[in-house]
């Protein structure tokens, strides 16, 4: 992992990442907040290939990352790719625009990481679009952006059927709406902040 960060120009954890990255090692659940530009997108690759790197293959999605949209879905998936490709991982990004029965095939035949927008992730898995048996990680990019009822509706109920799933959740903001999140299935998350 060491070589594949030199690689792309990172040779030292920012302080969030010190603080962030040993705690989800830990499998405890996480909350996360830390404004731009404090290195959160790189902790969710690093902690994610860490997760999955000593795994054997499976045809089921391990982690699920939930977005706000289209556009961040493409573009993590794209931060993505320079360090999966030293690992036999895939990821694959799924949103409204695209065709739920596409987006299906694709998904079933094998895919370690999927994210997505929330609505789009739970409505697949609605339809047995995507089995979520082997997920061992949800983890919600800038919360603060999703709107009050993705959370209320999609990614709650997802998480309420997979309680034994390790929760991170990122933000820039730790208001009220992310404090009602927290209470409402991470009540005993870890809460870091920078």
């Amino acid at each position: 992992m060491k070589d594949i960060l030199e690689h792309q120009n990172i040779t030292a954890a920012t302080p969030f990442q010190k603080k962030v990255i040993p705690k989800i090692k830990s499998g405890a659940n996480v909350f996360a907040v830390a404004p731009e530009g404090s290195g959160k997108t790189t902790a969710i690759i690093i902690t994610t290939l860490q997760k999955l790197k000593d795994y054997e293959e499976h045809d089921n999605p391990r982690v699920v990352i939930f977005v706000k949209d289209k556009a961040a879905a493409l573009s993590l998936e794209e931060k993505f790719e320079p360090f999966i490709k030293h690992f036999n991982l895939t990821t694959y990004s799924v949103y409204e625009e695209r065709a739920e029965q596409a987006q299906k095939d694709i998904i079933y035949e094998g895919v370690d990481i999927v994210i997505g927008t929330a609505r789009r992730i739970n409505k697949l898995y609605l339809m047995n679009g995507i089995n979520l048996n082997d997920m061992n990680t949800l983890i919600i990019d800038d919360a603060q952006d999703l709107p009050r009822i993705d959370f209320a509706k999609d990614i709650v109920r997802i998480s309420d059927s997979f309680p034994k799933c390790q929760f991170i959740v990122f933000s820039t903001d730790y208001d009220e709406k992310l404090k009602s999140l927290k209470n409402s299935f991470m009540s005993n998350a870890l809460l870091v902040q920078e």
